[in-house]
């Protein structure tokens, strides 16, 4: 299988809607696309950030560097090779890249398990076990990271329970935060009906809320486990030499590649992201990093509890614009 004819517009919505269970804050799905017959341009969607949460969109930019990866995995496990150009507007920030699907060619067997993760990677909120075969996913994920130029530190328990201090003494600061506040309790009420926001089907109880000392403190949900055992998982730190966009843009790659690849091999993940919102508590986790710029944390671990429902995405026409006459 190989060629290099454009793909038609029912292949690009079909791969487009596949990278788009890529995760972001608050499953606001912070990104658009644009094709034009040839390129499928990513912008960020201004009116999909989070101001009070995300004061700085950090996070805006790396939930589009995770749906970027999403895209590049999405396409080759369709068989198709892709060219990508990050940033080739200058002048135009919110253009965060522009992909190309270059050719045709049979999609590995690599590429075939990442992208059926794509379908059922979820966010474990729920306390979990230790990661099974940890030392071999460790090397690898170290692997994954380094190729973005992002640095991945797995914290040993004394830096775990440092952690834990700084995510209790973040929550507490959030309390006072009114505008905070509603941001969580909007994208919490329910899902929206077009398809964002965190449904409470995925949001643990307070009790297993509580077992989980490095979770953001979301409303309690309906999610429950069996047991009482407190949380298990390794924490993973990734940072970066820089803190500019593109430093962002290639750290959300890496985080995508980190979720896959623990997906894949049968772990539960996580991202924790509350406790580099606030600058004091982001220079305390920069602190366990060697002063790196620690951008988002990832729980891993073995899964305790059945999947929860699927959280809701946006119809692909509605982050999807195909130029006139391509239709």
């Amino acid at each position: 299988m190989t060629g290099a004819a454009d793909p038609d517009p029912g292949t690009v919505r079909s791969i487009l809607g596949r990278a788009s269970r890529a995760p972001s804050l608050h499953n606001a799905q912070p990104w658009r696309w644009r094709w034009d017959g040839a390129t499928a341009a990513l912008y960020m969607d201004p009116d999909r950030l989070l101001p009070a949460t995300d004061m700085f969109n950090r996070e805006g930019v790396l939930g589009c560097g995770v749906m970027l990866h999403h895209a590049e995995i999405a396409w080759a496990a369709a068989g198709w090779e892709t060219s990508v150009d990050r940033f080739p507007e200058p002048p135009v920030r919110a253009h965060v890249a522009s992909l190309r699907p270059t050719r045709r060619r049979e999609p590995t067997e690599s590429q075939r398990l990442l992208g059926d993760a794509i379908d059922v990677r979820y966010s474990d909120r729920m306390p979990m076990d230790p990661p099974p075969g940890w030392p071999v996913t460790r090397e690898v994920l170290e692997f994954l990271c380094a190729r973005t130029g992002t640095t991945v530190t797995f914290l040993d328990s004394t830096e775990s329970v440092a952690l834990q201090h700084i995510s209790t003494v973040a929550a507490r600061l959030r309390h006072y935060d009114p505008k905070y506040q509603a941001e969580l309790t909007w994208w919490t009420a329910g899902p929206d009906a077009d398809g964002t926001g965190v449904p409470a089907t995925t949001l643990p109880s307070i009790a297993d809320r509580t077992r989980v000392p490095v979770g953001r403190e979301f409303p309690s949900g309906s999610a429950e486990s069996a047991g009482e055992a407190a949380d298990e998982a390794t924490v993973a730190v990734l940072s970066t030499d820089g803190d500019s966009a593109a430093d962002l843009l290639e750290c959300g790659s890496a985080l995508s590649a980190v979720l896959l690849e623990c997906t894949a091999h049968g772990l539960s993940t996580c991202t924790v992201s509350h406790v580099i919102e606030i600058p004091a508590a982001r220079a305390a986790v920069a602190d366990l990093v060697d002063r790196r710029y620690p951008q988002v944390l990832v729980r891993i671990g073995a899964a305790r509890c059945e999947p929860p429902p699927r959280t809701p995405r946006r119809p692909v026409d509605s982050f999807l614009e195909m130029c006139q006459g391509l239709l």
